[in-house]
């Protein structure tokens, strides 16, 4: 995978908690951010388009950089509201990180706070490292819980074992072997901003997590 991780304290919240990117070999770039990865796909994935819904956020992504999401449904209107949401997060997550943009529209939109801050950091600092991201990002498998009236958490799982960091100016991308550490899990606390939208106020990101894998 790719290898681009979260900031220092989200890694730090993560080690009493839950974490954020993947790539099983210890050869990575050094400056990360959750997800890029190992052998570079063979064909290159189309862009992922915006839900076709009133407010939906617009994403432009890289014609190699594809994000795929499953399961992010519910009969549940509320729950159905937050899900689609997170999976906005994610998407929004990928573009920043294959921009370079920590102050993108779209991960301002869906992170806030102290954590949302630093993530936008942390892109910015993988972005001035040269690199960038190419491949496929697949996020499945979440579970939602509300907990308050503007309150809810998500836990869903990432797969970055057909994602990779690629050096920006070349063009060429970083292989490394594939392995557990491609597969992760996210964690997060989200709250309902006054515009309607359920933002990420708070995440944990865990690697190597073999309910992920297997599924």
């Amino acid at each position: 995978m790719t290898r681009s991780t979260p900031p220092i304290a989200a890694a730090l919240v993560m080690a009493t908690a839950l974490a954020l990117t993947a790539c099983g070999s210890d050869d990575k770039p050094s400056t990360t951010i959750p997800g890029a990865q190992t052998t570079p796909p063979t064909t290159a994935p189309t862009t992922t388009p915006a839900a076709p819904e009133p407010g939906a956020p617009t994403f432009k992504l890289p014609a190699d950089v594809k994000v795929e999401t499953t399961g992010f449904e519910s009969s549940d209107a509320a729950k159905k509201a937050v899900l689609r949401d997170s999976s906005f997060a994610m998407t929004s997550w990928v573009e920043a990180k294959a921009s370079g943009n920590g102050k993108s529209p779209n991960l301002k939109r869906y992170f806030t706070g102290l954590q949302g801050a630093e993530l936008g950091d942390s892109v910015i600092k993988f972005g001035k490292s040269g690199m960038t991201v190419t491949g496929i990002y697949r996020y499945y498998q979440p579970t939602v819980q509300i907990t308050g009236k503007d309150k809810a958490t998500v836990l869903l799982c990432e797969d970055q074992s057909k994602a990779f960091s690629k050096n920006r100016k070349t063009g060429k991308a970083v292989a490394t072997t594939p392995s557990l550490a491609d597969f992760s899990r996210w964690n997060m606390v989200l709250s309902k901003n006054t515009a309607g939208d359920w933002q990420v106020l708070n995440y944990t990101y865990t690697e190597g997590v073999k309910e992920c894998r297997n599924s």
